[in-house]
């Protein structure tokens, strides 16, 4: 019990272990909450595509971000500290270790099984012939062709982008439906959306704490955002058709992990058959989204901020003076 109580004393003198451990428990269901509470606002973002994909994208990845960060300051700032003298000081750097480890290991394994259906469809990938080949280098992409009967068309690859068409869609589309669908897949590639994917469902994964609405979110505001970039350079009736044409029953599994949700094809397509329409102005729902991102963001950095440059400590010592 002495030995408890002396753990104790120096652990509230130094401010390390047993404040990172309740930060790393707490903190991150804390900003998870915050983020749950402005998730409607970013929801209701429909039309304004271009802001509210990152915007979905940086307040699912923000509970994991901070578990991740918190469990680093925790173990770096206790690493040096009296507490580790002390049978509990080690249990309490153990447990931390330990939480980090498995929150690790879970997301890099879910992203592993993500990768590993995309690279079967790439490693029995074609290239293409010379005039899809053409059209790809007018795009800007390296396109291959899968030999599937479902249809699909997907830039994978977040370091190596490439686009994946399968014969079926190849057989479906026009010469302009298919440009269409090569532009919209490079605004995906200009938009760095594979890469913000991926950061995206590796923090997701760290926490068990839903943030299933935010995830679907981004992944439907990518496309309609990628499809306002491609009109730049397509008709918008061409791109809708082409959606049209390739949405349908997918049931090979490698296939169903790039396929594109029902209800966010419906979507797309009014949107591009209405181009017209007013949007308003969304600048006013935009400041308040991010300004609120970003509290919730500072709030939860900052008791890392602050154990990391000893405020607590020297704020304590102070007390005893």
């Amino acid at each position: 019990m002495a030995d408890l109580l002396s753990f104790l004393r120096l652990c509230a003198a130094s401010g390390t272990l047993i404040a990172s451990l309740c930060g790393l428990i707490f903190i991150p269901f804390l900003t998870w909450l915050g983020v749950r509470a402005l998730a409607p606002l970013i929801l209701r973002m429909r039309n304004d595509a271009a802001w509210q994909a990152p915007l979905a994208a940086i307040a699912a990845t923000t509970p994991g971000a901070m578990f991740l960060l918190l469990a680093l300051v925790g173990l770096f700032g206790a690493s040096g500290s009296g507490c580790l003298a002390f049978v509990w000081g080690r249990m309490l750097f153990g447990a931390i270790a330990a939480l980090l480890t498995l929150a690790l290991f879970r997301a890099a394994l879910r992203a592993r099984g993500r990768s590993s259906q995309v690279r079967k469809l790439i490693d029995i990938s074609q290239p293409v012939n010379a005039n899809i080949g053409a059209i790809a280098q007018r795009c800007g992409l390296r396109v291959r062709v899968v030999n599937y009967a479902d249809a699909f068309c997907a830039l994978v690859g977040p370091w190596n982008p490439v686009v994946l068409i399968s014969r079926a869609t190849l057989d479906r589309l026009s010469i302009e439906e298919l440009e269409a669908a090569l532009h919209h897949e490079r605004a995906h590639a200009a938009r760095f959306d594979l890469k913000l994917a991926a950061a995206l469902s590796f923090f997701a994964d760290l926490l068990p704490l839903p943030v299933d609405d935010l995830v679907e979110g981004y992944a439907t505001a990518r496309e309609r955002a990628a499809d306002e970039r491609a009109v730049q350079h397509c008709d918008p009736t061409t791109l809708a058709s082409a959606i049209v044409a390739v949405a349908t029953t997918r049931n090979t599994r490698a296939v169903a992990a790039l396929a594109e949700e029902t209800h966010s094809v419906k979507q797309r397509v009014l949107m591009l058959l209405s181009t017209g329409a007013e949007r308003g102005n969304p600048s006013r729902r935009r400041f308040v989204a991010c300004v609120s991102l970003c509290l919730i963001v500072a709030l939860s950095i900052a008791p890392a901020i602050l154990s990391a440059t000893n405020f607590y400590t020297c704020a304590i010592k102070g007390m005893h003076v």
